[in-house]
């Protein structure tokens, strides 16, 4: 097997495991802020969900038959979704808690060479690759037959775009051992 001495814009494994500890670092701070003022504004922002909803359907009814719009709702449940905002938030807010303290753990660990800190950021990366790969599962499955689903393609997309970097990613950390 081969190992990576070179990674981010040719610099040293090590160099690039700490700009992305960095700049998870960054992201989960932001996404950590940016969640705590949904929490705050729950209300709202459930009260311009349910009116984008409302909207939504309005839309889609025009378009298709009693029976295909139920089939859509069953799938899509974004009732669920709405009537749940609250818990759903605060499961990501406390994600990207710990999320922000792993990238944390992963910058000291790149900095002292402790390869031990970077697991925590390992697991934490496995759950939006599992979103991913659940998310594109059901876009094949649930999305070629239905004219509303099958417009998915970008979602397809962009998801294995993300997953393309996230190997690219994990590859560049999983030879961190070879400074």
């Amino acid at each position: 097997m081969a190992i990576m001495t070179s990674c981010c814009c040719c610099l040293s494994t090590r160099t690039g495991s700490i700009g992305v500890g960095v700049i998870c670092l960054v992201v989960s701070f932001c996404a950590s802020v940016g969640l705590c003022f949904a929490l705050i504004n729950a209300d709202e922002v459930t009260e311009q969900l349910t009116d984008s909803l409302d909207l939504y359907r309005t839309a889609i009814k025009q378009n298709m038959t009693i029976e295909r719009f139920k089939l859509v709702e069953s799938v899509i449940g974004l009732d669920v979704l709405i009537e749940n905002l609250r818990t759903i938030l605060i499961v990501a807010l406390v994600y990207y808690a710990l999320y922000t303290f792993a990238s944390l753990f992963m910058t000291y660990g790149s900095c002292t060479s402790l390869r031990s800190l970077l697991l925590p950021w390992l697991v934490l990366e496995m759950v939006p690759f599992a979103l991913q790969i659940t998310t594109i599962i059901i876009l094949f499955v649930f999305g070629k037959d239905d004219p509303t689903l099958a417009k998915g393609g970008v979602y397809i997309v962009s998801g294995l775009l993300n997953i393309v970097c996230f190997a690219g990613k994990k590859e560049s950390v999983w030879v961190v051992g070879s400074w």
